[in-house]
């Protein structure tokens, strides 16, 4: 007997999905070599990573300027110095003029050595829809898989675009779910900026994704 999605839920990942009204659309912000070439000699040195708040003023083109250093750990490796010098590539969608932002900056210490950054809190920006799911989802009996999670680690290219994705992880595994969830890769889509407020491109990102499944007959009720 065919099955069908009765729900379809996502796990942590993917409750983001929809960002809050509060929250900038960046259409300009470092990528992580940006961020890579910016990066403290002192802190690059000691292999320290670090985190920044800042508060810019916007400009009628949503870039930012004039952004003051108001919070900085560690204190005197230059992460505050690093991150008004990335800031000023930034530039938020819809925007007025002479409005104070917010901008939280993470130094990966990843970066520091050289290796790619895994963002742990991207903000998904699109994602396939009930019925891509509902298409894709591999067709059996009533006997399979109620509970099923799949899990991609894709690599973030310009504009948010997931690229050269692969299965982390299937469970249960041999049953098609996992290819099935990479074939939609191409609908997935991630912000300039994470929710930790590192830069989403030329890092990783997981994508997990959890099928809740039943039969018709129990769907329908």
């Amino acid at each position: 007997m065919f099955r069908r999605f009765a729900s379809l839920a996502a796990v942590s990942a993917l409750a983001t999905a929809t960002p809050a009204a509060a929250e900038i659309v960046w259409v300009a912000a470092p990528t992580n070599a940006d961020m890579a070439a910016a990066y403290p000699e002192k802190a690059r040195a000691a292999g320290v990573g670090g985190g920044v708040e800042l508060a810019c003023t916007t400009t009628r083109a949503g870039e930012m300027t004039d952004c003051d250093v108001l919070g900085e750990s560690p204190r005197g490796y230059g992460f505050g110095q690093a991150a008004r010098k990335l800031a000023k590539t930034m530039q938020g969608a819809d925007l007025r003029k002479d409005v104070e932002v917010r901008i939280s900056m993470t130094f990966a210490p990843e970066l520091a050595k050289g290796q790619t950054v895994t963002v742990k809190t991207p903000r998904w920006t699109a994602l396939p829809s009930v019925d891509d799911m509902q298409a894709a989802a591999p067709k059996g009996d009533a006997g399979g898989p109620n509970d099923v999670r799949v899990t991609l680690v894709c690599d973030v290219q310009a504009g948010g675009v997931l690229a050269g994705c692969v299965v982390d992880r299937e469970i249960p595994a041999g049953q098609g779910f996992g290819p099935a969830i990479l074939a939609l890769a191409p609908k997935f889509k991630v912000g300039l900026m994470s929710a930790e407020g590192m830069p989403t491109v030329g890092a990783k990102v997981r994508v997990p994704v959890r099928f809740d499944l039943k039969p018709v007959q129990q769907a329908a009720k």
